[in-house]
């Protein structure tokens, strides 16, 4: 595609091209049910197989002015980036674990180094998997890429975290902003680079509101089970559990609140040379689909149970005879506990295959076709570039269960 230039090479006026989502529900969701159903008998390894198909799918059903993207990762590259991943964790768990039985009494503190090393390891892969992610997206046949230190970014990521815990949160606009611009300034659309127009202070005068509110909630939430622990005479132990459970509620009250205020401004900041980008994303979207989310949830799990307790009803009148006549408990009990592993197991999934659907399938297309591109035209004569990055960060990521995004 070729854009018409005036005579003196500048761009026309700035022409704003709606973004869409063509995916269907149904599809999706027949998708998400036989990858997990898949992954019982492969041990979990099917998930590469799943994670693959879930994003081609989002991709290739993600246009903006009719044009789709494309997805060209591999679960072979993800398997792979997963077993390398692992061929660094293992040495130290077992360095750990050593460790621990030499020192004994100081086994607290001996975890500590291992912690740390997981936390750097962590912000490490977060951006290299976002590197490798970038360069298997293509638009117009051109490939995104990135550059940069995964361990610059995670030397940047740790010095932010300290400055949010000390700032009790404060910082945390700023800190986003930087990390953010880090990261786009070292993102390329083939010769186009990106860049972040986002500052600190433009998202804490979006949201300084909703960190205030949680923080008196947060207070509110710590006398509150003080004044209901002592008028109960409760434990400490008590009193804490109950400190914790209110400062859980109060966080997923403001959790999708915040999300959506940091969804718009992120969006809003995006840059690749003059092409931008604009969000009308609403709060009342994040706070359906997590309510959704939830209400599913319960539903799934009570069909579940009622399912379950009837075919062991079932179970135990048609063969009532046969168990009797066990001379012992211990086959009875093997199936038992087999069965239950499995029904965890089914379960686990199911909540596994309603978050992908609503938090992940949905919460993608909601911010798609609230998102307006400005200035595509400006990016017609780009030249191809970039490389596709290594498979480390995102077997990192996954081996820590740290996989950010899908």
């Amino acid at each position: 595609m070729t854009a018409t230039l005036p005579i003196d090479g500048s761009f026309p006026a700035s022409q704003n091209s709606p973004m869409s989502f063509s995916g269907r529900g149904g599809e999706f969701l027949k998708l998400l049910i036989a990858g997990s159903v898949f992954q019982i008998p492969t041990f979990g390894f099917y998930r590469f197989w799943l994670i693959t198909k879930v994003r081609r799918h989002l991709w290739a059903n993600t246009q903006v002015d009719g044009e789709a993207f494309e997805y060209t990762g591999t679960a072979k590259e993800l398997l792979i980036g997963f077993l390398i991943a692992l061929a660094v964790l293992v040495p130290l768990y077992i360095a750990y674990a050593i460790l621990g039985i030499i020192l004994e009494e100081k086994y607290a503190f001996a975890s500590v180094p291992l912690v740390a090393i997981m936390y750097v390891l962590a912000h490490f892969g977060t951006y290299r998997a976002r590197k490798y992610r970038a360069s298997r997206t293509i638009f117009r046949g051109v490939r995104f890429w990135m550059k940069g230190s995964g361990w610059a970014y995670a030397f940047r990521a740790i010095l932010w975290d300290l400055a949010t815990l000390l700032s009790l949160g404060l910082a945390l606009p700023w800190a986003m902003a930087s990390l953010e611009r880090y990261r786009m300034r070292h993102t390329y659309f083939g010769s186009i680079q990106g860049d972040f127009a986002g500052t600190g202070w433009s998202l804490f005068k979006r949201g300084w509101w909703i960190w205030a509110l949680g923080l008196v909630l947060l207070i509110c939430s710590l006398l509150l089970a003080v004044v209901l622990a002592k008028s109960s005479g409760a434990s400490r132990e008590a009193r804490l559990q109950l400190s914790i459970v209110l400062m859980i509620l109060s966080v997923v009250a403001l959790l999708p609140l915040a999300m959506a205020v940091f969804t718009r401004w992120h969006i809003d900041g995006l840059r690749f040379g003059d092409v931008s980008a604009t969000s009308t994303f609403r709060a009342g979207t994040y706070y359906a689909l997590f309510f959704k989310l939830i209400f599913s949830s319960l539903g799934f799990l009570i069909a579940f149970s009622v399912v379950v307790g009837l075919i062991a009803f079932l179970f135990a009148f048609l063969f009532r005879g046969a168990l009797a006549k066990l001379e012992t408990l211990s086959l009875a009990s093997i199936s038992v506990g087999l069965l239950t592993v499995i029904g965890y197991l089914i379960a686990l999934l199911g909540i596994g295959v309603l978050n992908r659907y609503f938090l992940g399938r949905g919460l993608w297309a909601a911010i798609v076709t609230s998102t307006t591109i400005a200035n595509l035209q400006s990016v017609d004569a780009v030249v191809a570039a970039g490389q596709p990055a290594g498979v480390l960060g995102e077997g990192l990521a996954d081996a820590l269960d740290f996989n950010v995004g899908i």
